[in-house]
């Protein structure tokens, strides 16, 4: 119960003893009137905290009684966070008192029950085959509230399990004293291959790698000493067995027979290992003396196959009575971006310009054109002697990259930053600078392009380069927002920093926040755990088309304690 009293005489204080001799169980307000804790554990560091303090950020006055006086001189303290360790159970009697810049004194009151950490076993590990899933049970204590460490909404003694990870559970804030590891494996896929006659001094592997797996190698029926996943064959060779067991999953088994012939092998090679464009199609040829029968690892027969794909390829070339075998791996280089930006530099100087992807054709153009020896140069390094706008067409292979870029020439250096603000208290604000610094100072010392805000203040940069320096300030402040946690039904996810992202305009006093986002057809598009993480616009790497999409959140509010789902419509704007 929150009391707002002006101390004037005898009766002010016999109202504030009669509030602090509530029995317990006394009803509070509704509200910003509690304090918060990390623990109960006894012997434990608990952190205490106080919603009251999102209005009061810098009081003039706070004092923290633990009502543990056996602590002696740690029964008190002085800041808005305090910690502090209980050596005994038992329910403890808090009081935090708050005076504000005006006459006024706040008073809260409320209590904290000690316990000690509960003895339980989980019993063993558990293991599960893929698309599986398993029930973990705490102990049953009615009316207790349970936390357990993983990201679900779940408060109760039983918790539904289907990904790997170690799990515990805090019944009433204090942990119990065991936790439990849960292992996935996807479901093997054991195949050892067709059956094969090679060559004298080929060289095979047999591979039965599989998640979890625990493995046995036989021989001709006698067991071998390997119990890796990978086997490699020797000289006669013979019938192999691979018997894989996985936990949860249970004993997968296959057979093959490798024989040698007499035969030396003859020269036979795939090529080196290879890395790719994007979209590059190549060609795989496998040549060898004699050959007269061709078995790829994709099921084609022919001497040359086409990839579209990356991955480890192999053939078996049938030469004679025998067989050779080679394997290559196959690469494509990820999709890289040209990311030249607008700049500025000093008169006199020079900049240069690096669009190196490899082997390939360059072309660059400049507005205004420049000296003809850099315009037909055809290398992928560029020199700018003067202001204009320059662009690039670089194609590698089948790739094709493109940039454009503005380059002025200047005396002095001039940026730009965001500015003055208003927030709630609770989100973040990223204040950028923007031009062509080279070096940042903030009020703080730190040296990044951007400052991340999430206190009222003033802060100031001092932004450099070889034309001189600029000085940037913006205010922000923090106001107390209802906790009504607001989604925006529309955004354009388009770079240019404004309304880039989705997620909430602010966020709320909350735990185990979710956010999960939907296409039309059902599909899960993006999910976070963090409410200042927002949803770019992007699935797999790839933007989105515009239109809606179904987003829903769940979260467990610390002022009611009751969980929150909402659900809506967003609009992705291109």
């Amino acid at each position: 119960m929150m009391h707002y009293q002006i101390k004037t005489g005898l009766l002010i204080l016999l109202l504030m003893l009669a509030a602090f001799l509530q029995p317990a169980g006394y009803a509070q307000a509704a509200g910003k009137d509690t304090v918060n804790y990390s623990s109960t554990c006894i012997n434990s560091t608990i952190s205490f905290g106080s919603p009251i303090f999102d209005s009061l950020s810098f009081p003039k006055y706070i004092r923290w009684d633990f009502g543990d006086p056996a602590s002696g001189i740690f029964n008190g303290a002085g800041t808005q966070q305090p910690r502090h360790i209980y050596t005994a159970a038992g329910k403890y009697y808090i009081l935090l008192k708050v005076a504000n810049n005006g006459a006024d004194t706040i008073y809260i009151r409320d209590s904290i029950n000690i316990v000690s950490p509960m003895a339980y076993n989980f019993g063993p590990d558990i293991y599960l085959c893929e698309k599986k899933d398993t029930f973990l049970t705490a102990p049953v204590i009615p009316g207790a509230l349970y936390t357990w460490n993983d990201d679900s909404l779940t408060h109760s003694d039983t918790l539904r399990v289907a990904k790997s990870g170690v799990y515990t559970v805090a019944i009433d804030g204090c942990g119990v004293t065991d936790s439990v590891g849960v292992f996935v494996s996807a479901t093997p896929k054991l195949d050892l291959g067709k059956d094969h006659v090679l060559c004298t001094n080929e060289i095979l592997e047999l591979n039965a790698t599989t998640q979890n797996g625990q493995y046995t190698w036989l021989l001709n029926g006698a067991v071998l000493p390997s119990q890796g996943g990978q086997l490699p064959v020797v000289d006669p060779g013979g019938t192999y067995v691979s018997i894989v067991t996985v936990p949860g999953c249970g004993t997968y088994k296959d057979t093959v027979s490798i024989t040698f012939s007499n035969p030396t092998a003859p020269a036979f090679s795939l090529g080196p290992d290879t890395l790719l464009c994007p979209k590059q199609v190549y060609t795989l040829t496998a040549t060898a003396a004699g050959a007269t029968a061709y078995d790829w690892s994709t099921g084609a027969t022919a001497s040359t196959i086409n990839i579209t794909d990356e991955g480890l390829y192999w053939a078996f070339v049938t030469v004679g009575q025998c067989q050779v075998v080679d394997t290559v791996q196959v690469n494509y280089r990820g999709d890289k971006k040209l990311d030249f930006r607008d700049t500025a530099i000093c008169y006199g100087s020079t900049l240069s310009l690096d669009a190196d992807f490899g082997t390939g054709t360059y072309n660059w153009q400049s507005v205004p054109p420049q000296r003809d020896d850099q315009n037909q140069t055809g290398q992928s390094t560029y020199f700018v002697y003067k202001s204009g706008t320059y662009s690039i067409t670089a194609t590698v292979g089948q790739c094709v990259y493109t940039d454009t870029l503005t380059v002025s020439f200047n005396d002095s250096l001039k940026l730009k930053m965001n500015g003055d603000t208003t927030l709630c208290i609770g989100e973040t604000y990223l204040l950028q600078v923007r031009g062509p610094a080279n070096t940042y100072t903030w009020q703080d010392g730190s040296s990044a392009s951007a400052y991340e805000v999430t206190k009222t203040g003033a802060y100031t940069v001092v932004a450099e380069n070889g034309c001189g320096k600029d000085t940037l300030q913006a205010t922000v402040q923090f106001v107390t927002c209802a906790c009504n946690l607001n989604l925006p039904n529309a955004f354009t996810p388009d770079g240019n920093g404004i309304n880039d992202n989705f997620r909430p305009l602010h966020a709320c006093q909350m735990t185990n926040f979710e956010m999960a986002i939907f296409d039309r057809t059902g599909n899960l598009v993006f999910r976070t755990t963090d409410p200042a993480t927002g949803w770019d616009g992007t699935f797999r790497g790839a933007k989105v088309a515009s239109g809606n999409f179904v987003w829903m959140v769940h979260y467990f509010s610390t002022e009611t304690k009751l969980p929150v789902f909402k659900k809506g419509q967003v609009l992705v704007v291109r």
